[in-house]
């Protein structure tokens, strides 16, 4: 009888066991008020979680539902907050819905001819991947979670023809699939009024996909480019899904839905270029990546979208365990601070976001500071810099701030003569450093 009793009582505490609230990290983050996305235990169904939603008095309104990832968007007409959300049974994760600004795109003044333009395939190392290994996309199915595909373009049209075209209105169409999840008018702050066509208003997606499978070679348009075009993958077949309207933001759970919708759509991966959110890996779409990708499909997450934060911070999606993250380069060289040590390879490094200029001590030497232990230390400890020479040097710690902060440790090692301070962020997965002037 004890044990049955002990039993039941760690099953009712299962039960009831409280879930997880996530809070933006960022303070850049902007939430729509009073919606949120909730992420159920493996074993909860999507019925007994609307009853326990119930029974806690909780009014709402169902604004998705989501079947891999197992859970629901809602919005809370009560006055019930995320912590109230987190405490239903059944509940494992609950996220405000948060807005991701559509990508803008930049007008370039690089002409087809330049050497930018004619680089590309060899500095990703494409052209091997053509001429050796043959291998095109034939056969591939990629989805692009974007502004939709302007799928009448010339770079998306089958062999000969003029135009592209999208399959729900074709035959033998690059575009095959596709949903436009949000329609023209949405922007983030009002209700989405969905439609079957995915074609593009912003311009992103196409770009988009232009870099994935783009090909002017097979066009019979006259004129023909001045100087060919062909993506990676020149023979895959798109999938186009609009989670943008014409301007404006979309909100996560609304590409959540996309995620999902690529996924039984038999797309084999998708694109995510949406840049976005904090360098925090537990977010839904990190989420529902990893259990995409469990499921045989690619997520590609892109590192970031146009490098506001600099080199280093690397956006929500792609950070999952199994996802893929994506950056690019805009050339075939770039310029970064960089610095040596024993004679080593240059090493780049970013400047502290108070300081925002490199460390002005050319030739000045780097030393490491270290516990007594011989590990490298985190530079809170201003009795390790007893008997140690830091005047006009610059000194190297580690990025563990679990004591103390970026200024603190650089107060103690101004106090200690140091011309400069370097922090070691791997493997803490530090963006970047407040610390001060």
């Amino acid at each position: 009888m004890k044990i049955t009793a002990i039993l039941s009582a760690l099953a009712a505490a299962t039960l009831v066991s409280a879930g997880t609230l996530h809070l933006p990290i960022s303070t850049k983050s902007k939430v729509i008020p009073n919606a949120y996305i909730i992420e159920y235990h493996d074993n909860i169904k999507h019925n007994e979680a609307r009853n326990n939603l119930n029974s806690r008095k909780i009014d709402y309104k169902v604004r998705n539902e989501y079947d891999l990832f197992n859970g629901a968007a809602i919005t809370v007409n009560s006055a019930h907050k995320g912590k109230d959300i987190a405490s239903v049974p059944g509940v494992k994760n609950v996220w405000p819905v948060v807005l991701y600004d559509s990508p803008k795109v930049v007008k370039t003044n690089v002409k087809p001819t330049d050497p930018l333009a004619t680089s590309l395939h060899h500095m990703t190392g494409m052209d091997v991947v053509f001429k050796k290994h043959k291998l095109t996309g034939k056969g591939v199915k990629v989805g692009i979670i974007d502004t939709g595909i302007d799928y009448k373009h010339p770079a998306f049209a089958a062999k000969g023809a003029k135009e592209g075209c999208f399959g729900r209105y074709g035959k033998n169409c690059r575009v095959a699939r596709g949903w436009d999840l949000v329609g023209d008018a949405y922007d983030g702050t009002n209700t989405p009024n969905p439609d079957s066509d995915p074609m593009d208003c912003q311009g992103h997606g196409t770009h988009v996909a232009g870099i994935v499978g783009g090909n002017s070679m097979n066009t019979n348009v006259t004129p023909k480019p001045p100087q060919p075009f062909i993506g990676v993958a020149p023979e895959v077949t798109f999938g186009a899904y609009r989670v943008f309207g014409c301007k404006g933001s979309s909100g996560d759970d609304i590409i959540l839905a996309s995620m999902e919708m690529a996924f039984n759509d038999g797309m084999d991966l998708i694109n995510m270029s949406l840049g976005g959110g904090s360098a925090f890996k537990y977010n839904p779409t990190a989420v529902l990546a990893d259990k995409l990708v469990a499921n045989g499909m690619a997520v590609l997450g892109a590192a970031g979208n146009e490098g506001t934060d600099g080199p280093w911070m690397v956006s929500d999606t792609g950070l999952g365990d199994l996802s893929t993250s994506v950056a690019s380069f805009d050339n075939a060289y770039g310029n970064f601070r960089t610095y040596t040590y024993t004679g080593g390879v240059a090493s780049p490094y970013s400047p502290a976001q108070q300081w925002g200029k490199p460390i002005e001590l050319n030739g000045a030497s780097l030393v490491p500071l270290f516990n007594k232990d011989g590990t490298l230390a985190d530079g809170c400890d201003a009795a390790l810099y007893t008997g140690l020479d830091v005047k006009g040097k610059v000194v190297l710690t580690l990025g563990d701030f679990s004591r103390c902060g970026s200024a603190g440790r650089g107060t103690i090692a101004i106090a200690a003569g140091a011309g400069g301070l370097l922090v070691q962020t791997t493997p803490y997965g530090l963006a970047n450093l407040g610390g001060n002037a």
